[in-house]
Parts: structure tokens; C-alpha cells; sequence
């Protein structure tokens, strides 16, 4: 009896062992399953902030690409004008106004595919500059940036200067200033102030000479000397293109007009 009652005081206690283990491990099994998860959700929370940096980045290669190329155009246009005038002052034939006139046809039809092209970016842009507040826009340089350009393709020359001359008192030195600092001159320029659009220019040239928009800014300049009887200062000007940036749209540019000024 007395071993009967220490196997039964035995098995009694393996039973409660038992069911303690199972009663302290069960719960542990959902603690994992929900680690998972997380991990999971942790994961694809990076993966979508590197594609958020990925997209911003291509939008703002888009515009950058996009506004260097209507900037071109630009140039082309002045060109064929420069070439309609001199066609009919010399009365050339027909046969070479109709070409002029395909010419200027066919940048017509580029300037509206690019305009087409960029409505999905111009739009993204005019969104994420009105979301912004424009005091908070004033200390984020590609916010501020942004929002003084759109004046400017919008035609409001006159603010569009001012608040470009407040984005560079602003941000001095940013990879923005050296086009702001261009848009401003461009301003005069479109405005038939060629005075002061060379004067701007300059500021492009000396105070900002490892921007892109330099040849950009050399050749505005040489074309308002130009509108303005000073052929000799163009030329010079064409010239310092053709030197420094040879293989460059500018550089195209400049050596026709230096043809012209022979």
C-alpha cells in the first residue's frame, strides 16, 4: 500500500509537471507568429522609402532635361527668325522661305510634344508647390525653386524676377542658384531689355561657373549684343563659346552667328 501511494504521489506530479509546461509554452506560440509580421511590414516600409527617393530623383532629371531643352528651342527659334529676315531682305526664292517655314513648323510641333510630354511633371510639381505653404517653401530650396519657375513659364516675367532674386538672397549656394540666377536674365531677355539681360547674364558667368547654364547664358549674351548694333562685342562672345564648350548646341549656335558676322 505504501508503495502503491508513493507510484500514485509520483504520477500525480509528472501529470502537473506536464501540464504546467504546456500551460507556460502555449502561449508563446501567437508571440512569434506576430514577430513576423513586423519584420515584414519593416521591410517593405524601407523598400518603399528607397522608391520614393528612386521617383524623385527621376522627376527631377526629367525637369532639369526639360527645361534645358525648351531653353534650346528657344534658341532655334531666334535662329530661324534671324534667318527668315535675312531670306526676305535678300529675296531669296521661294523654295528657301518654304523650307524656313518647315523649319519653324517642325520646332513648333517639339515644343508642343514637350509640353505634352511634361504635363504629368508640371502637374506633380503645381501640386507639391501648392501643398506646400509658401513660408515653409521659403526653406526648401527645390519647393522655392519650383514655384519661381512656374511664374516664369507662366509668363509672369516681372514676378518671376522678384521672387527669383529673393530665392538666391535666400539660397545663395544651392545646385538651384545658377538657374535662378539664368531665369532672371532670361526675364529682360524675352521682355526686349537686352541691356539689363546682359548685365544678368554676366552674373550667371562670374558667380556661378560650373553651372550648366553657363554656355546657355554666354549664348543669351552674345545674341543681345547682337539686337543691340554691338556685333563686335558679340562676336567676341561667340567666340569664347566656341573655344570653351566646342561641343555644345551653344557652340553650334555661335559659330553660325560668327559666319553671319564676317
Amino acid at each position: 500500500m505504501k508503495r502503491c501511494g508513493i507510484c500514485s504521489a509520483l504520477l500525480l506530479a509528472g501529470v502537473l509537471m506536464v501540464t504546467f509546461t504546456i500551460g507556460c509554452t502555449a502561449p508563446k506560440r501567437p508571440m512569434r507568429e506576430e514577430v513576423a509580421p513586423r519584420g515584414d511590414v519593416e521591410k517593405l516600409e524601407a523598400r518603399f522609402d528607397q522608391f520614393e527617393k528612386n521617383y524623385a530623383a527621376a522627376t527631377r532629371d526629367i525637369r532639369t532635361g526639360q527645361a534645358n531643352l525648351g531653353a534650346d528651342l528657344g534658341v532655334v527659334r531666334d535662329e530661324l527668325r534671324t534667318l527668315r529676315g535675312q531670306v526676305e531682305g535678300m529675296g531669296k526664292s521661294q523654295n528657301l522661305k518654304n523650307q524656313l517655314d518647315d523649319l519653324a513648323s517642325r520646332v513648333g510641333d517639339i515644343e508642343n510634344s514637350l509640353k505634352r510630354g511634361k504635363g504629368e511633371t508640371d502637374g506633380q510639381r503645381s501640386e507639391a508647390t501648392d501643398a506646400v505653404p509658401f513660408a515653409e517653401a521659403k526653406t526648401d530650396p527645390k519647393a522655392a525653386y519650383n514655384a519661381c519657375y512656374k511664374l516664369f513659364k507662366e509668363g509672369q516675367n516681372e514676378k518671376a524676377r522678384e521672387e527669383f532674386q529673393k530665392f538666391l538672397k535666400q539660397h545663395p549656394k544651392t545646385p538651384y542658384s545658377g538657374s535662378a540666377q539664368f531665369w532672371i536674365a532670361e526675364t529682360w531677355y524675352v521682355d526686349d531689355k537686352y541691356e539689363k539681360a546682359i548685365v544678368e547674364y554676366e552674373k550667371v558667368i562670374k558667380g556661378f561657373p560650373t553651372s550648366d547654364k553657363v554656355p546657355h547664358a554666354l549664348l543669351k549674351q552674345g545674341m543681345s549684343f547682337q539686337k543691340l548694333g554691338d556685333d563686335g562685342s558679340a562676336k567676341l562672345v561667340y567666340q569664347q563659346i566656341v573655344k570653351k564648350y566646342p561641343q555644345t548646341q551653344q557652340a553650334k549656335v555661335a559659330r553660325a552667328r560668327l559666319s553671319e558676322l564676317k
